[in-house]
């Protein structure tokens, strides 16, 4: 599911969810959950006045890794399921429930930051609204919104019927917002709409 993205400082990189793992979503050399990202999305949506955030990026190996453990902690969970007995067990189990959370969120400890090299780094929306600018990476108004999009809706396959609250309110958010930054986007959700009625 990977998202290959055109900046205007860096060319094509490579970016969107981890395969399968929706719980961080990456920007060339940078990783961010998906959570945080989406939350960036939505406080420029809803403050027009706004043109700077930051967000906490993540070393790339350190999330590779986390998504390793995601896939073992599945695999664990099918192999505990399938060792239940009855269907009573299974039930109580409610591994579908399980994987769900384990898909979209991933629980940071507070303060905790620095064990998974977490660093601190600027978002800034240029004067026009033409682009903006994730740490080192400069990206248009129309790409950004395209990548927010990809985000919000779970990817090329979307989230089905376990969409996680953050990612529905930073669609709706992108729908409302009269900013410059979102215009091509909240265009192409419009037409979108029209064409599935």
């Amino acid at each position: 599911m990977t998202l290959l993205l055109k900046t205007e400082s860096h060319g094509i990189v490579e970016a969107g969810f981890y395969a399968a793992f929706t719980a961080f979503a990456r920007l060339g050399e940078y990783s961010f959950a998906t959570r945080h990202l989406c939350e960036v999305v939505q406080y420029f949506a809803e403050n027009n006045a706004a043109h700077g955030t930051s967000i906490i990026r993540y070393d790339l190996n350190t999330f590779w890794e986390k998504s390793q453990q995601h896939q073992q902690k599945i695999i664990l969970a099918l192999l505990e399921q399938a060792q239940q007995s009855t269907l009573t067990a299974l039930k109580e189990s409610n591994l579908e429930r399980k994987l769900e959370q384990w898909q979209t969120e991933f629980q940071f400890e507070s303060g905790n930051e620095d064990v998974y090299n977490g660093e601190i780094i600027p978002v800034t929306i240029s004067e026009q609204e033409q682009s903006i600018k994730i740490g080192k990476y400069i990206i248009s108004s129309s790409e950004f919104g395209g990548m927010a999009y990809y985000l919000a809706h779970g990817g090329f396959f979307g989230w089905g019927d376990n969409i996680p609250e953050f990612a529905e309110v930073t669609m709706r958010s992108m729908q409302s917002s009269k900013r410059e930054l979102y215009r091509e986007i909240r265009l192409d959700l419009i037409t979108t709409k029209k064409h599935s009625n």
